[in-house]
Formats: structure tokens, C-alpha cells, sequence
């Protein structure tokens, strides 16, 4: 057989790993340091998320046809290629171990998915890994810049950069196609590495997000080394063989355009599925529309359906790929929150996708939420909403502003309806004003809330549960009611409920404080969670800020807009970047 180019590979979960299901299904196989150790006449498969081959897929993205599989066995098995599609599964090829499967012609072949299965003839059967390759040959060279930006991460981002520095050595396809820089907005980041480690680390103000991912790409735009850049938070957990993956997929695709994103992945549930892309409706109160949330990836019928092009605006920046050539604009001073969906949505979004196998874990979102992100999440997609959509009309800004705003104010949430209140009037101030902001001073400030922060449930409120969901109906009638009651404050006093209501921590209960004094917001999974209470005097305070900040909004919004849209290429320049990371211009 001539040389064969790798496609991805089948690995092996270590033995402690949560999920191994994730990786092959097995009732009776060990686990150990060495690989899965089958005795006689037991049987493992790889059809599961990161074991198969989605060869529908790669017939889609790229013109390869011949797929190999090979597994590193120790004794003697016997080994099936398995097709999966239109509802039938069939053997493709089988073998005894040592010996190559093939797939003649993926054009051809009536299956969407392959995967591998193995049958031990005698005990002691050892599986160590195996591959999917190919004998066709690459599109183009691909050398990947990874950028990650970090701020006192050290636990996370270490391991993330250990990672890299072994699978860069270690896998010859990556060996040389690979560097990393590293860029510290804290500055105290000191990594013990290898001599021969391609791995750069560049202090940074403390510029967020945003001003990270636009040094590191500035960077890597500017030494010409890379073909594409990788972008990745600071706070994830990264399944290395992403990396391999999505430098192969490049190397054959078709389109040079072709972006690659990360999925996200639950720390807490290490099968479950957070986002996989996403689509943003400018015209909706909540923008923002994961897609793929809450998959099971366990599930054998999820990962072996039929292949479905989906289509999306954006990719999140926990892990995220694009070609050079996409990226001739830096990313806008956003600091934090939606740097990613402007990017996306301006330049990379239409044409990324996702594959099985890529993918980080990350921390439950509804955690990291706070007032603060609010600030940042209603300024930075007015900004978005502004820059990128041309029918993109005032009355569509307010009704997200007020809608989700009074949803705060009547759910006892004051604190996200006043950080709501002051990133409205950060965007109502106008683009010269924004390019005046210091990110660093200005986050030290309004990251200091006490208020709406998760922390850990005394026994009493764990004791509390869920108070009940009512029907929709009476959910509708009372959020109608929270207007007229003052978000409860008219409500007769018999009428009052005296314990405390519960809900879940991502969601406003308007309905549950028209009656309850006290509503504790608790996750759904952890026992995490924060108690607030109904105080007449902010809301008073907070619906005259919230019409304010909206009658100025409808009055200014067409010439701001104008504005925004005029400094937007001097938002975005080198010369801007470079003055904010105190570099000569």
C-alpha cells in the first residue's frame, strides 16, 4: 500500500477518565495504562463521538475517496469496518489484527459514518489505539499559530500549554506545523517548558479577551509563519487530538476558506454537549442561539445519524480556526463578550464547521454569569447589532433593552438592571468615547459586584428545591402583572407569599417575585446559587434610568450609528491595538 496520510485517530482513554464512553463502548473490557484489555470472545466498539469517522463529512469538505483503518493490537482479534447509513449498519471489510481495513471509495460507499469494532480470538487481547488515513493526497500545507489569552489562570492554562508541547513532539503530522504564543494580561505567567517547546509567551495590559486574541494575531500576521490561527480561552480543558484533527481536515479541504470550531463541553458532565456553533438574531431579545445544547454525546443514535450540513453565524473563542488570509481586521475593543460573534458574523461564520472529536471542556456558563457580563453583553451587541446589520433599526436595540432590562428590575435582579443601564449608556456615549476607555481601569471597577454571585448553598437552601413551574399561561399573566404591581410592591399583603421562591439561576422569575419577597436563584446541577430581595426604592430608580437611557437611544440612534460605522476601521487598526498594548505605532 502506498504512504498513507493521516485523517484522525482512535485513542484511548486514560483509565481514570469520567466518560469513557465518549471514546468506545465496552460492558466487561479493562482499562489500564496500556490501552483496553479484552479477554477471549469479549468485544469493543468505536462507534461513539470521538472513536468514528464521519465520512460524510469529509465527502462533503473534501475530494479524499480511499479510507484506511488501522489498530495497534497486541494478540489475536478479529476486526470489522462498519457503514452506518440510511438507517443500516453493514461490514465494509474485516480482518484478523495487524491488518489494514479500507473503504475503497467514500463517494461511492452507502454510509455516512464508519467505525471499527473488535472481537478477541484469546485472552490477553490488548487494543492500544488505532487511525483513520488515507492514500490521497493534500490540498496545501497548513501550519497552525495557536493564540491563547489568559488572566490568572495558571491551573487551566498550564495544562492546556503542557498539551500542546507534548502533541506537538509527539505526533509527526504536527511536529514543526505548530506554535504557540501565549498572551499574559495578568504577566505573571511562568511556565516550565523544553528548551525546544515552540511556544512564546508576551506580557500584555490587561486588555481582556478581545485584546489578547488581537495581539496574537497581529502577531502571527505580522512574521507570515502561519497558515491559519488558532484562537483558545485561557480556561478550558482541551482534548489534544482536536489539534490533530483540525490540522488534517484543513490539509485536505476543498474551500481555502474553511474555518473549524471547537465544541463545548460540560467540566461538570463530561458527556454533555454546551453549544456547537451558534446563530445570532439581531432582532430577538435574546440574540444568541446555541446550537447542539445539552446533546448527550453518549448517545450511539446522535453519533452515528445521518450527516446534516448546519449552517451558523458565529464559532466561540474557546477554540476556534480560521485561514490568515480571513483575518486582515483585528477584533474589536469589546474586551470581553461578543469579540467572537462580531468576528464570526464579519468574517469567519459561514464558512466554519464543527467535527466529531473536537472539542474542549469548559466551566457551566450560568457560573461565570454576573451584572458585569450584562454591562458588557448590552454595549457590546448594541455595537455588533450597529456595525454588522444594515436593517438594524433603533426600535430593535430598545425592545432587547427594555425587554430583558424589566425582566431584571421585576425579578428582584437590580444589579444586572443597573450594569445593564450603565453599558447602554458606554454605547449611547459614542465611538469617541469608547476609543478613550481604559479596559484594564474600567473592568477593575465594575467587575467589583457584590451582588447575584453564585457561591456555595447553606443546608436550609438546599433544602428549598424548585418552587413548581406554573403553566404558561399564568407565567404570561403574571409578567403582564409586574408592570401595574411595581414588580410586586402593589400586591396585597394577602396575597404575598411568605417562604422564599426558588428558580433556576439563568432565568428571570418575574413571576415568582410578584409574590415572593425573597427569590433564591440556584443552578440546576450544583449547589451553587444567590438570594435577592424586593426593594421598592430600585425599582423606582432603575425604570427611570431604563426609559432615560431609551428615550436618549431613540432620539440619538441614527447618528450613531453613522458614527460607529465611520471609526470602525480605526477601532479595529494595528495603530489602535498597538497604541492600547503600549507598542510603537
Amino acid at each position: 500500500m502506498t504512504d498513507l496520510n493521516l485523517l484522525s485517530r482512535i485513542n484511548i482513554p486514560a483509565p481514570d477518565f469520567a466518560e469513557p464512553t465518549l471514546y468506545f463502548r465496552s460492558n466487561s473490557v479493562a482499562v489500564d495504562v496500556d490501552g483496553l484489555v479484552l479477554g477471549v470472545g469479549q468485544r469493543v466498539t468505536f462507534d461513539t463521538s470521538f472513536g468514528v469517522l464521519p465520512i460524510g463529512q469529509w465527502r462533503g469538505l473534501t475530494d479524499i475517496h480511499h479510507v484506511v483503518a488501522t489498530l495497534d493490537i497486541k494478540g489475536e482479534a478479529r476486526i470489522e469496518l462498519i457503514g452506518v447509513g440510511n438507517g443500516q449498519e453493514f461490514v465494509v471489510d474485516y480482518a484478523t489484527a495487524g491488518t489494514a481495513l479500507e473503504c475503497v471509495d467514500i463517494t461511492t460507499c452507502a454510509a455516512d459514518v464508519l467505525y471499527l469494532a473488535v472481537t478477541a480470538l484469546e485472552a490477553g487481547v490488548v487494543v492500544r489505539g488505532g487511525r483513520w488515513s488515507t492514500t490521497d493526497s493534500y490540498q496545501r500545507d497548513v501550519r497552525l499559530g495557536v493564540a491563547i489569552t489568559t488572566f490568572n489562570r495558571q491551573e487551566y492554562v498550564l495544562k492546556t500549554i503542557d498539551r500542546l508541547v507534548d502533541i506537538e513532539a509527539s505526533a509527526p503530522e504536527l511536529n514543526q506545523n505548530v506554535k504557540v504564543i501565549v498572551v499574559d494580561n495578568a504577566r505573571n505567567l511562568q511556565p516550565s517548558l523544553p528548551a525546544s517547546a515552540p511556544v512564546q509567551i508576551l506580557p500584555n495590559p490587561n486588555l481582556g479577551g478581545a485584546g489578547g486574541f488581537a495581539r496574537g494575531i497581529m502577531e502571527y500576521r505580522s512574521a507570515g509563519w502561519s497558515t491559519h490561527v488558532v484562537l483558545m480561552d485561557d480556561d478550558i480543558l482541551l482534548e489534544p487530538e482536536s489539534i490533530v484533527r483540525t490540522l488534517q481536515l484543513l490539509k485536505f479541504a476543498t474551500s481555502p476558506d474553511l474555518c473549524v470550531h471547537g465544541a463545548m463541553l460540560s467540566e461538570e458532565r463530561p458527556w454533555m454537549q454546551f453549544e456547537a456553533g451558534s446563530m445570532y438574531k439581531f432582532k430577538s431579545i435574546y440574540p444568541l442561539r446555541a446550537l447542539g445544547r445539552f446533546v448527550d454525546l453518549r448517545e450511539r443514535d446522535i453519533v452515528l445519524a445521518e450527516y446534516k450540513p448546519e449552517q451558523f453565524d458565529y464559532s466561540a473563542w474557546w477554540f476556534t480556526v480560521f485561514p490568515m488570509h480571513l483575518a486582515t481586521e483585528n477584533p474589536l475593543p469589546l474586551f470581553v463578550r461578543g469579540d467572537d460573534v462580531a468576528f464570526g458574523l464579519m468574517h469567519t461564520g459561514k464558512t466554519t464547521v464543527t467535527m466529531n472529536g473536537i472539542v474542549v471542556w469548559h466551566a457551566d456558563f450560568a457560573l461565570k454569569n454576573n451584572p458585569s457580563s450584562l454591562y458588557y453583553e448590552i454595549r457590546n451587541f448594541a455595537l455588533i447589532d450597529t456595525l454588522v446589520f444594515d436593517t438594524h433599526k433603533w426600535w430593535h436595540l430598545a425592545l432587547r433593552y427594555t425587554g430583558f432590562g424589566f425582566r431584571n428590575v421585576y425579578s428582584h435582579r437590580y444589579a444586572s438592571a443597573d450594569y445593564m443601564v450603565r453599558g447602554m449608556q458606554q454605547f449611547l456615549a459614542g465611538p469617541e468615547a469608547w476609543k478613550k476607555i481604559d479596559h484594564a481601569a474600567l473592568h477593575d471597577e465594575i467587575r467589583i459586584v457584590n451582588e447575584e454571585k453564585a457561591a456555595p448553598l447553606n443546608d436550609a437552601q438546599k433544602a428549598l428545591g424548585f418552587t413548581a413551574p406554573r403553566r404558561k399561561i399564568v407565567r404570561l399573566i403574571g409578567y403582564i402583572l409586574a408592570v401595574p404591581t411595581m414588580g410586586g410592591h402593589l400586591v396585597p399583603p394577602f396575597m404575598r407569599a411568605r417562604a422564599t421562591g426558588v428558580a433556576q439561576i439563568d432565568v428571570r422569575a418575574v413571576g415568582l417575585a410578584i409574590r415572593h419577597k425573597e427569590i433564591l436563584y440556584r443552578h440546576p446541577r450544583i449547589d451553587e446559587g444567590f438570594t435577592v430581595h424586593r426593594d421598592w426604592q430600585r425599582v423606582r430608580i432603575l425604570q427611570r434610568q431604563v426609559f432615560s437611557t431609551t428615550w436618549q437611544l431613540i432620539r440619538t440612534y441614527k447618528k450613531l450609528k453613522r458614527e460607529y460605522r465611520a471609526q470602525y476601521r480605526a477601532m479595529v487598526s494595528d495603530a489602535a491595538w498597538r497604541e492600547k498594548f503600549n507598542q510603537p505605532v
